[in-house]
């Protein structure tokens, strides 16, 4: 299986800028809510909530509109990807400073939160978005955002 990915840097003085940096911004809020309940689940109940179950905690939860703000279900779910895959990262560090704590300068620590006034990569899969003649277009809710590929076959 061949993976392409590209990442592009937007310069500030677009007229994009504001948009897709509200959209990371909104991708960090994502994050730190499921990490939330993650992290509250495992200290109180010693359970590891798994992207499914997040995911549909999330989905549901309408007091928080995290999940909702963002641009598309793809990119929410994308986003809640990541924290699992940390949170697995986490759980094979613990499992391995158990067996080696030489290798370690101490007890590796849970994922921790992103800064409340930070942002978080914002995932597009090809489901979001469509490659045509050279240039990568957006859904609607970019408001007409496209970018030139950097590689197109």
């Amino acid at each position: 299986m061949m993976k392409r990915v590209e990442r592009h840097r937007i310069n500030p003085f677009s007229p994009f800028y504001a948009m897709l940096r509200g959209f990371c911004h909104r991708s960090k809020n994502l994050y730190n809510h499921g990490n939330f309940l993650i992290r509250q689940t495992f200290i109180e109940d010693g359970k590891w909530l798994r992207y499914g179950e997040v995911d549909r905690l999330l989905k549901a939860n309408t007091d928080y509109p995290d999940y909702r703000e963002m641009p598309t279900a793809q990119t929410a779910q994308q986003t809640l990807r990541l924290l699992d895959k940390n949170w697995a990262s986490f759980f094979a560090a613990i499992k391995d400073w158990k067996a080696h704590p030489e290798k370690y300068k101490g007890r590796p620590k849970l994922p921790k939160y992103k800064p409340k006034d930070g942002y978080f990569p914002l995932v597009l899969t090809n489901q979001n978005c469509k490659l045509k003649d050279g240039v990568i277009r957006f859904p609607r809710v970019f408001q007409g955002f496209t970018v030139k590929a950097i590689f197109a076959s």
